[in-house]
Protein backbone atom coordinates (compact mmCIF):
# COMPACT_ATOMS: atom_id res chain seq x y z
CA UNK A 1 0.00 0.00 0.00
CA UNK A 2 1.36 4.26 -0.70
CA UNK A 3 2.08 5.77 2.22
CA UNK A 4 -0.04 8.73 2.53
CA UNK A 5 2.87 10.56 4.10
CA UNK A 6 6.45 10.20 5.67
CA UNK A 7 6.11 13.38 7.84
CA UNK A 8 6.02 12.88 11.49
CA UNK A 9 2.15 12.19 12.41
CA UNK A 10 2.05 15.12 15.37
CA UNK A 11 -1.14 17.23 13.67
CA UNK A 12 -2.88 13.79 12.88
CA UNK A 13 -2.46 12.26 17.04
CA UNK A 14 -3.02 15.56 18.68
CA UNK A 15 -6.98 16.07 17.12
CA UNK A 16 -8.37 14.90 20.48
CA UNK A 17 -11.14 17.25 21.75
CA UNK A 18 -14.15 15.34 21.60
CA UNK A 19 -15.70 17.87 18.69
CA UNK A 20 -12.38 19.13 17.50
CA UNK A 21 -13.70 22.31 18.19
CA UNK A 22 -11.65 24.97 16.29
CA UNK A 23 -11.95 28.29 16.91
CA UNK A 24 -14.65 27.35 19.64
CA UNK A 25 -12.85 29.73 22.28
CA UNK A 26 -12.46 32.85 20.12
CA UNK A 27 -16.43 32.25 19.12
CA UNK A 28 -17.68 31.65 23.05
CA UNK A 29 -15.65 34.46 23.95
CA UNK A 30 -17.41 36.67 21.29
CA UNK A 31 -20.39 34.57 23.13
CA UNK A 32 -19.34 35.91 26.45
CA UNK A 33 -18.69 39.91 25.49
CA UNK A 34 -21.81 40.63 23.09
CA UNK A 35 -24.33 41.41 26.16
CA UNK A 36 -22.09 42.98 28.18
CA UNK A 37 -21.43 45.86 25.50
CA UNK A 38 -25.42 46.24 25.49
CA UNK A 39 -26.61 49.21 28.16
CA UNK A 40 -30.20 50.03 28.71
CA UNK A 41 -31.92 47.91 26.39
CA UNK A 42 -35.18 47.16 27.98
CA UNK A 43 -37.36 43.67 28.52
CA UNK A 44 -40.58 43.81 27.46
CA UNK A 45 -42.73 44.61 30.64
CA UNK A 46 -39.92 46.21 32.84
CA UNK A 47 -36.76 45.48 33.61
CA UNK A 48 -35.42 42.37 34.89
CA UNK A 49 -32.26 42.14 37.57
CA UNK A 50 -28.60 42.62 35.41
CA UNK A 51 -28.75 43.48 31.33
CA UNK A 52 -31.73 42.30 29.16
CA UNK A 53 -32.41 43.05 25.89
CA UNK A 54 -36.51 42.63 24.09
CA UNK A 55 -37.41 41.15 20.80
CA UNK A 56 -37.87 44.23 18.89
CA UNK A 57 -34.60 46.12 20.26
CA UNK A 58 -31.87 47.63 17.64
CA UNK A 59 -29.92 44.76 19.81
CA UNK A 60 -32.00 41.78 19.40
CA UNK A 61 -30.46 39.68 17.04
CA UNK A 62 -26.59 40.42 18.18
CA UNK A 63 -27.74 39.10 21.37
CA UNK A 64 -29.83 36.27 20.22
CA UNK A 65 -27.18 35.24 17.32
CA UNK A 66 -24.50 35.65 20.02
CA UNK A 67 -25.86 32.38 22.44
CA UNK A 68 -24.31 30.12 20.46
CA UNK A 69 -21.12 29.05 20.43
CA UNK A 70 -21.08 27.72 16.76
CA UNK A 71 -22.34 29.24 13.31
CA UNK A 72 -24.95 27.47 13.03
CA UNK A 73 -28.19 30.09 14.62
CA UNK A 74 -31.32 28.67 14.82
CA UNK A 75 -33.98 30.37 13.56
CA UNK A 76 -35.85 30.39 17.08
CA UNK A 77 -36.59 33.89 19.03
CA UNK A 78 -37.23 34.09 22.81
CA UNK A 79 -39.20 37.20 23.43
CA UNK A 80 -36.59 38.46 26.15
CA UNK A 81 -32.75 37.74 26.99
CA UNK A 82 -31.94 38.46 30.61
CA UNK A 83 -27.92 38.08 31.77
CA UNK A 84 -28.17 38.63 35.31
CA UNK A 85 -24.87 40.21 36.64
CA UNK A 86 -24.69 37.71 40.00
CA UNK A 87 -26.37 34.71 40.99
CA UNK A 88 -28.96 36.32 43.65
CA UNK A 89 -30.61 37.97 40.47
CA UNK A 90 -31.45 34.74 39.22
CA UNK A 91 -34.74 34.49 41.85
CA UNK A 92 -36.09 37.72 41.32
CA UNK A 93 -35.71 37.10 36.88
CA UNK A 94 -37.68 33.96 37.63
CA UNK A 95 -40.15 35.86 40.20
CA UNK A 96 -40.94 38.25 37.56
CA UNK A 97 -41.06 35.57 34.28
CA UNK A 98 -43.41 34.03 36.36
CA UNK A 99 -45.27 37.48 37.38
CA UNK A 100 -45.45 38.19 33.27
CA UNK A 101 -46.57 34.42 32.42
CA UNK A 102 -43.33 33.87 30.34
CA UNK A 103 -41.90 30.50 30.31
CA UNK A 104 -37.89 29.99 31.12
CA UNK A 105 -35.06 28.47 29.31
CA UNK A 106 -31.91 28.52 31.13
CA UNK A 107 -28.63 28.74 29.18
CA UNK A 108 -25.39 27.81 31.54
CA UNK A 109 -22.87 28.77 28.56
CA UNK A 110 -23.97 28.32 25.32
CA UNK A 111 -22.55 24.69 24.11
CA UNK A 112 -25.52 22.23 23.40
CA UNK A 113 -25.05 21.76 19.71
CA UNK A 114 -28.60 21.61 19.15
CA UNK A 115 -29.09 25.11 20.61
CA UNK A 116 -31.46 23.30 23.44
CA UNK A 117 -31.58 26.70 25.69
CA UNK A 118 -33.38 28.77 22.27
CA UNK A 119 -37.01 28.77 22.06
CA UNK A 120 -39.52 30.53 20.50
CA UNK A 121 -40.95 32.79 23.02
CA UNK A 122 -40.47 33.11 26.62
CA UNK A 123 -37.16 34.28 28.65
CA UNK A 124 -33.88 33.26 28.17
CA UNK A 125 -31.68 33.37 30.96
CA UNK A 126 -28.46 33.45 30.36
CA UNK A 127 -26.14 32.77 33.39
CA UNK A 128 -22.78 33.56 31.47
CA UNK A 129 -21.81 36.20 34.06
CA UNK A 130 -21.95 32.97 36.68
CA UNK A 131 -17.92 31.69 36.64
CA UNK A 132 -16.87 31.69 40.43
CA UNK A 133 -15.09 28.85 41.75
CA UNK A 134 -14.18 28.25 45.23
CA UNK A 135 -12.11 25.72 47.23
CA UNK A 136 -13.75 24.01 50.26
CA UNK A 137 -11.75 24.19 53.19
CA UNK A 138 -10.23 20.40 53.49
CA UNK A 139 -9.85 20.86 49.49
CA UNK A 140 -11.56 18.00 48.30
CA UNK A 141 -14.46 19.50 47.05
CA UNK A 142 -15.16 22.85 44.86
CA UNK A 143 -17.87 24.91 44.49
CA UNK A 144 -18.16 25.41 40.72
CA UNK A 145 -20.71 28.06 38.85
CA UNK A 146 -22.66 26.81 35.85
CA UNK A 147 -20.38 29.12 33.04
CA UNK A 148 -17.19 28.30 34.59
CA UNK A 149 -15.57 27.24 31.67
CA UNK A 150 -12.95 23.36 31.62
CA UNK A 151 -10.19 25.02 31.01
CA UNK A 152 -11.51 27.47 33.53
CA UNK A 153 -11.83 24.64 36.49
CA UNK A 154 -8.39 22.92 35.58
CA UNK A 155 -6.37 26.10 35.93
CA UNK A 156 -8.08 27.05 39.28
CA UNK A 157 -7.13 23.51 40.85
CA UNK A 158 -3.73 23.26 39.43
CA UNK A 159 -1.69 24.32 42.84
CA UNK A 160 -4.03 22.39 44.47
CA UNK A 161 -2.87 18.98 43.51
CA UNK A 162 -6.69 17.92 42.82
CA UNK A 163 -8.13 17.71 39.41
CA UNK A 164 -11.76 16.95 38.49
CA UNK A 165 -13.08 15.07 34.53
CA UNK A 166 -13.73 17.99 33.02
CA UNK A 167 -14.81 18.24 28.67
CA UNK A 168 -12.42 17.06 26.48
CA UNK A 169 -13.07 20.30 24.77
CA UNK A 170 -11.43 23.35 27.16
CA UNK A 171 -14.24 26.16 25.93
CA UNK A 172 -17.47 24.15 27.60
CA UNK A 173 -18.92 25.25 30.28
CA UNK A 174 -19.65 23.30 33.76
CA UNK A 175 -23.24 23.59 34.07
CA UNK A 176 -24.52 22.15 30.90
CA UNK A 177 -21.79 19.46 30.56
CA UNK A 178 -22.56 18.28 34.13
CA UNK A 179 -26.32 18.55 34.19
CA UNK A 180 -26.60 15.57 31.16
CA UNK A 181 -23.88 13.42 32.29
CA UNK A 182 -20.35 14.83 31.61
CA UNK A 183 -17.89 12.55 29.23
CA UNK A 184 -14.77 13.86 30.22
CA UNK A 185 -10.52 13.45 31.23
CA UNK A 186 -10.30 10.27 32.67
CA UNK A 187 -14.29 9.93 33.51
CA UNK A 188 -13.93 5.85 33.60
CA UNK A 189 -11.45 6.07 36.68
CA UNK A 190 -13.14 9.30 38.02
CA UNK A 191 -16.10 8.69 38.28
CA UNK A 192 -17.51 6.96 35.77
CA UNK A 193 -19.47 10.27 34.16
CA UNK A 194 -18.71 13.50 35.76
CA UNK A 195 -22.25 14.33 37.02
CA UNK A 196 -21.51 11.48 39.89
CA UNK A 197 -19.12 13.70 41.21
CA UNK A 198 -21.98 16.26 42.33
CA UNK A 199 -22.62 16.02 46.08
CA UNK A 200 -24.57 19.58 46.71
CA UNK A 201 -26.21 21.90 44.19
CA UNK A 202 -27.89 25.39 44.86
CA UNK A 203 -30.85 25.87 42.38
CA UNK A 204 -33.64 28.43 42.31
CA UNK A 205 -37.06 26.70 42.05
CA UNK A 206 -40.14 28.15 40.06
CA UNK A 207 -41.68 29.38 43.12
CA UNK A 208 -38.23 31.72 42.94
CA UNK A 209 -37.37 30.17 46.44
CA UNK A 210 -33.35 28.68 46.49
CA UNK A 211 -32.52 25.64 47.87
CA UNK A 212 -29.84 23.37 48.41
CA UNK A 213 -29.75 19.64 47.26
CA UNK A 214 -28.16 17.22 48.66
CA UNK A 215 -29.11 13.50 49.35
CA UNK A 216 -30.68 14.68 52.51
CA UNK A 217 -32.11 17.61 50.69
CA UNK A 218 -34.55 17.74 48.38
CA UNK A 219 -33.48 13.90 47.41
CA UNK A 220 -35.41 13.92 44.57
CA UNK A 221 -33.79 17.29 42.84
CA UNK A 222 -30.44 16.33 44.01
CA UNK A 223 -31.28 13.00 41.79
CA UNK A 224 -32.42 15.03 38.59
CA UNK A 225 -29.10 17.68 38.72
CA UNK A 226 -26.68 14.34 38.46
CA UNK A 227 -27.62 13.89 34.78
CA UNK A 228 -31.24 14.98 33.94
CA UNK A 229 -30.11 17.38 31.49
CA UNK A 230 -32.41 19.93 29.86
CA UNK A 231 -35.60 18.63 31.33
CA UNK A 232 -34.67 20.21 34.85
CA UNK A 233 -37.50 22.26 35.95
CA UNK A 234 -35.33 24.36 38.04
CA UNK A 235 -32.05 27.18 37.56
CA UNK A 236 -28.73 25.27 38.93
CA UNK A 237 -26.14 28.12 40.42
CA UNK A 238 -23.66 26.22 42.03
CA UNK A 239 -22.75 23.09 41.83
CA UNK A 240 -20.49 21.11 44.80
CA UNK A 241 -17.98 18.54 43.24
CA UNK A 242 -16.09 16.09 44.44
CA UNK A 243 -12.28 16.17 43.03
CA UNK A 244 -9.47 13.43 42.62
CA UNK A 245 -6.11 13.61 43.22
CA UNK A 246 -4.01 14.99 40.08
CA UNK A 247 -1.84 12.72 37.98
CA UNK A 248 1.66 13.01 38.21
CA UNK A 249 2.20 11.71 34.76
CA UNK A 250 -0.09 12.10 31.73
CA UNK A 251 1.11 9.62 28.89
CA UNK A 252 -0.23 8.52 25.56
CA UNK A 253 0.28 6.80 22.43
CA UNK A 254 -1.88 6.45 19.30
CA UNK A 255 -2.28 4.10 16.59
CA UNK A 256 -3.32 5.16 13.08
CA UNK A 257 -5.03 3.06 10.68
CA UNK A 258 -6.43 3.73 6.85
CA UNK A 259 -10.30 3.35 6.85
CA UNK A 260 -10.06 -0.03 4.89
CA UNK A 261 -8.19 -1.26 7.70
CA UNK A 262 -10.98 -0.09 10.35
CA UNK A 263 -11.72 -4.04 11.26
CA UNK A 264 -8.54 -3.95 12.74
CA UNK A 265 -8.47 -0.63 14.32
CA UNK A 266 -11.78 -1.92 16.13
CA UNK A 267 -10.11 -4.63 17.26
CA UNK A 268 -7.18 -2.95 18.99
CA UNK A 269 -10.00 -0.53 20.75
CA UNK A 270 -11.33 -3.39 21.75
CA UNK A 271 -8.39 -5.45 23.35
CA UNK A 272 -7.47 -2.43 25.05
CA UNK A 273 -10.63 -1.87 26.41
CA UNK A 274 -10.63 -5.33 27.48
CA UNK A 275 -7.28 -5.52 29.32
CA UNK A 276 -8.57 -2.96 31.41
CA UNK A 277 -5.52 -0.33 31.80
CA UNK A 278 -5.28 1.05 34.85
CA UNK A 279 -6.17 5.24 34.73
CA UNK A 280 -6.07 5.15 31.54
CA UNK A 281 -8.95 6.77 28.59
CA UNK A 282 -9.33 4.99 25.29
CA UNK A 283 -10.80 6.66 22.41
CA UNK A 284 -11.48 6.20 18.57
CA UNK A 285 -11.40 8.97 15.74
CA UNK A 286 -13.09 8.47 12.41
CA UNK A 287 -12.27 11.28 10.27
CA UNK A 288 -10.80 12.44 6.52
CA UNK A 289 -7.07 12.68 6.50
CA UNK A 290 -6.00 16.06 6.91
CA UNK A 291 -2.87 15.40 5.15
CA UNK A 292 -4.59 13.40 2.37
CA UNK A 293 -3.71 14.97 -0.94
CA UNK A 294 -4.96 14.19 -4.66
CA UNK A 295 -2.51 11.52 -4.91
CA UNK A 296 -3.69 9.79 -1.93
CA UNK A 297 -5.09 6.74 -3.00
CA UNK A 298 -8.70 6.46 -1.70
CA UNK A 299 -8.89 4.32 1.24
CA UNK A 300 -5.95 6.04 2.97
CA UNK A 301 -8.36 9.40 2.26
CA UNK A 302 -10.14 8.50 5.71
CA UNK A 303 -8.39 7.48 8.44
CA UNK A 304 -9.14 5.48 11.75
CA UNK A 305 -6.70 6.72 14.83
CA UNK A 306 -6.57 4.94 18.15
CA UNK A 307 -5.90 6.53 20.98
CA UNK A 308 -4.77 5.97 24.48
CA UNK A 309 -4.03 8.64 27.33
CA UNK A 310 -2.76 7.09 31.03
CA UNK A 311 -3.01 9.35 34.03
CA UNK A 312 -0.17 7.93 36.06
CA UNK A 313 0.41 8.04 39.71
CA UNK A 314 3.92 8.52 38.14
CA UNK A 315 6.13 8.25 35.24
CA UNK A 316 7.23 4.58 35.71
CA UNK A 317 3.59 3.48 35.92
CA UNK A 318 2.68 5.48 33.05
CA UNK A 319 4.95 4.36 30.59
CA UNK A 320 4.51 0.85 31.54
CA UNK A 321 1.10 1.33 30.89
CA UNK A 322 1.46 2.90 27.43
CA UNK A 323 4.12 0.31 26.58
CA UNK A 324 2.06 -2.76 26.99
CA UNK A 325 -0.87 -0.68 25.02
CA UNK A 326 1.41 -0.27 22.15
CA UNK A 327 2.72 -3.92 22.16
CA UNK A 328 -0.42 -5.32 20.51
CA UNK A 329 0.15 -6.79 17.29
CA UNK A 330 -2.08 -4.80 14.92
CA UNK A 331 -1.06 -1.49 16.22
CA UNK A 332 2.16 -1.46 13.69
CA UNK A 333 0.13 -2.23 10.77
CA UNK A 334 -0.96 1.28 9.85
CA UNK A 335 0.52 3.66 6.98
CA UNK A 336 2.06 5.84 10.12
CA UNK A 337 4.66 4.94 13.13
CA UNK A 338 2.91 5.50 16.67
CA UNK A 339 4.82 8.26 18.62
CA UNK A 340 4.36 7.70 22.40
CA UNK A 341 4.69 10.87 24.31
CA UNK A 342 4.56 12.94 27.28
CA UNK A 343 2.00 15.67 27.79
CA UNK A 344 -0.59 17.07 30.46
CA UNK A 345 -4.39 17.99 31.31
CA UNK A 346 -3.23 21.29 30.35
CA UNK A 347 -1.84 20.62 27.30
CA UNK A 348 -4.73 18.70 26.07
CA UNK A 349 -7.15 21.29 27.22
CA UNK A 350 -4.79 24.27 25.05
CA UNK A 351 -4.76 21.64 22.05
CA UNK A 352 -8.51 21.00 21.74
CA UNK A 353 -9.25 25.06 20.88
CA UNK A 354 -5.91 24.90 18.49
CA UNK A 355 -6.67 26.25 15.22
CA UNK A 356 -3.86 23.80 14.01
CA UNK A 357 -5.14 20.21 15.24
CA UNK A 358 -8.53 20.39 15.06
CA UNK A 359 -11.37 19.81 12.79
CA UNK A 360 -12.46 22.99 12.28
CA UNK A 361 -14.67 25.25 13.50
CA UNK A 362 -18.19 26.22 11.60
CA UNK A 363 -21.75 24.97 11.51
CA UNK A 364 -22.41 21.95 13.65
CA UNK A 365 -24.97 19.05 14.45
CA UNK A 366 -24.35 16.20 16.59
CA UNK A 367 -25.88 12.60 17.46
CA UNK A 368 -24.60 10.06 19.53
CA UNK A 369 -25.58 6.29 20.76
CA UNK A 370 -24.51 4.20 22.96
CA UNK A 371 -23.77 0.71 21.87
CA UNK A 372 -22.67 -2.85 22.73
CA UNK A 373 -22.34 -4.07 19.65
CA UNK A 374 -19.65 -1.91 18.32
CA UNK A 375 -17.80 -4.48 15.97
CA UNK A 376 -21.23 -4.80 13.80
CA UNK A 377 -21.22 -1.30 13.17
CA UNK A 378 -17.75 -1.44 10.89
CA UNK A 379 -19.74 -1.66 7.57
CA UNK A 380 -22.02 1.55 8.33
CA UNK A 381 -19.28 3.92 9.95
CA UNK A 382 -17.06 3.44 6.93
CA UNK A 383 -19.69 3.94 4.66
CA UNK A 384 -20.95 6.82 6.34
CA UNK A 385 -17.84 8.50 6.78
CA UNK A 386 -17.08 8.31 2.82
CA UNK A 387 -20.26 9.58 2.22
CA UNK A 388 -20.17 12.89 4.36
CA UNK A 389 -21.11 16.14 2.10
CA UNK A 390 -18.49 17.70 4.86
CA UNK A 391 -14.34 16.71 5.20
CA UNK A 392 -15.00 18.09 8.70
CA UNK A 393 -17.29 15.43 9.56
CA UNK A 394 -16.26 12.79 11.98
CA UNK A 395 -16.83 9.78 14.41
CA UNK A 396 -15.62 9.97 18.07
CA UNK A 397 -15.64 6.36 19.84
CA UNK A 398 -15.38 6.03 23.13
CA UNK A 399 -15.23 2.46 24.73
CA UNK A 400 -16.74 2.52 28.67
CA UNK A 401 -14.57 0.24 30.73
CA UNK A 402 -16.63 1.77 34.02
CA UNK A 403 -19.83 0.92 33.26
CA UNK A 404 -21.39 1.24 37.29
CA UNK A 405 -24.51 3.89 37.92
CA UNK A 406 -25.45 5.21 40.69
CA UNK A 407 -28.69 5.14 41.99
CA UNK A 408 -29.17 8.54 42.93
CA UNK A 409 -28.62 9.39 39.73
CA UNK A 410 -31.09 10.27 36.83
CA UNK A 411 -27.83 9.38 34.20
CA UNK A 412 -29.27 6.11 33.47
CA UNK A 413 -28.21 4.53 30.39
CA UNK A 414 -24.88 2.90 29.53
CA UNK A 415 -23.53 0.91 27.06
CA UNK A 416 -19.86 -0.73 26.29
CA UNK A 417 -18.91 1.90 24.28
CA UNK A 418 -19.79 5.74 23.41
CA UNK A 419 -20.40 6.70 19.50
CA UNK A 420 -20.95 10.26 18.73
CA UNK A 421 -21.27 11.54 15.31
CA UNK A 422 -20.29 14.91 14.35
CA UNK A 423 -21.15 17.05 11.23
CA UNK A 424 -19.05 20.01 10.59
CA UNK A 425 -19.34 22.49 7.71
CA UNK A 426 -19.36 25.79 6.44
CA UNK A 427 -21.50 27.78 4.81
CA UNK A 428 -24.86 27.88 5.11
CA UNK A 429 -26.45 26.36 1.38
CA UNK A 430 -25.06 23.14 2.56
CA UNK A 431 -27.00 22.80 6.06
CA UNK A 432 -29.81 20.09 4.32
CA UNK A 433 -27.53 18.35 2.81
CA UNK A 434 -25.33 17.74 6.25
CA UNK A 435 -29.01 17.38 8.59
CA UNK A 436 -29.63 15.02 6.20
CA UNK A 437 -26.52 13.06 6.37
CA UNK A 438 -26.92 13.33 10.05
CA UNK A 439 -30.19 11.40 9.94
CA UNK A 440 -29.23 9.10 7.40
CA UNK A 441 -26.32 7.83 9.82
CA UNK A 442 -28.24 7.68 13.08
CA UNK A 443 -30.88 5.41 11.19
CA UNK A 444 -27.72 3.19 10.10
CA UNK A 445 -26.33 3.17 13.53
CA UNK A 446 -29.64 3.04 15.72
CA UNK A 447 -30.03 -0.44 14.70
CA UNK A 448 -27.44 -1.57 16.76
CA UNK A 449 -27.96 0.73 19.90
CA UNK A 450 -28.47 0.58 23.35
CA UNK A 451 -29.83 4.19 23.94
CA UNK A 452 -28.45 7.95 23.26
CA UNK A 453 -26.38 10.42 25.81
CA UNK A 454 -28.74 13.17 26.32
CA UNK A 455 -25.52 15.83 26.04
CA UNK A 456 -25.18 15.66 22.41
CA UNK A 457 -29.08 14.54 20.73
CA UNK A 458 -31.36 17.00 18.99
CA UNK A 459 -34.74 16.94 20.28
CA UNK A 460 -35.66 19.39 17.96
CA UNK A 461 -35.55 17.23 14.69
CA UNK A 462 -35.81 14.13 16.77
CA UNK A 463 -38.31 14.55 19.52
CA UNK A 464 -38.15 11.25 20.44
CA UNK A 465 -34.44 11.14 21.32
CA UNK A 466 -34.82 12.63 25.24
CA UNK A 467 -36.42 9.40 26.53
CA UNK A 468 -34.23 6.59 24.80
CA UNK A 469 -31.79 8.75 27.04
CA UNK A 470 -33.16 7.44 29.91
CA UNK A 471 -34.74 4.44 31.24
CA UNK A 472 -38.09 3.94 32.00
CA UNK A 473 -38.16 4.22 35.45
CA UNK A 474 -36.29 7.39 35.28
CA UNK A 475 -38.20 8.65 32.25
CA UNK A 476 -41.22 8.45 34.55
CA UNK A 477 -39.45 9.81 37.51
CA UNK A 478 -38.08 12.93 35.76
CA UNK A 479 -41.85 13.49 34.59
CA UNK A 480 -43.00 13.52 38.49
CA UNK A 481 -40.27 15.51 39.60
CA UNK A 482 -41.14 18.05 36.88
CA UNK A 483 -44.84 18.10 38.19
CA UNK A 484 -44.02 18.41 41.90
CA UNK A 485 -41.77 21.24 41.55
CA UNK A 486 -43.29 22.62 38.65
CA UNK A 487 -47.07 22.05 38.04
CA UNK A 488 -47.24 25.39 36.31
CA UNK A 489 -44.65 24.56 33.79
CA UNK A 490 -42.82 27.93 34.11
CA UNK A 491 -39.67 26.17 32.63
CA UNK A 492 -40.03 24.51 29.56
CA UNK A 493 -38.70 21.06 29.19
CA UNK A 494 -37.83 18.57 26.42
CA UNK A 495 -38.34 20.09 23.17
CA UNK A 496 -41.35 18.57 21.23
CA UNK A 497 -43.14 16.75 24.37
CA UNK A 498 -45.56 18.75 25.91
CA UNK A 499 -43.59 20.58 28.41
CA UNK A 500 -41.29 21.72 25.79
Amino acid sequence: MKSTNTQPNEPLVAIWSRRGFLGAALALAAAAGAPGSVAGTQPIQGPYPGRSVSRGDPDYERWRTAMPWQLYKAPRYPDAIVRPDHAFQVQEVVRRARQQGRQITVKSGGHNVSEAFLRDGGVLLDLGELQALEMSADGRHAWVEPSLWSHGLLRGLENSGKTFPVSHCATVPMGGFLLGGGIGYNHDNWGGVACHNITSAQMVLASGEQVRVSPDHHPDLFWAVRGGGMGLPAVVTRLQLALYDAPQAVRECAAIFTIDQLEGALQVLGDWADSRPADTELMMLVAHNPMASPETPPEASKLAIVRAVTYGRDAESAEAIIGKLVSHPNVGKGPMPVLPKSTSLEQMAVDSVNPALGLGFGRYAVDTVWTNRLPEMADALRTQIRSAPSVKSHFVISPKVNRDLKDDAAFSILGQTFVGTYTVWDAAEHDEANFRWLAATSAALRPRAHGQYINEVDAFRDPTAPQRCFSAEAWKRLAAVRQHYDPDNLFKGWPGTATG
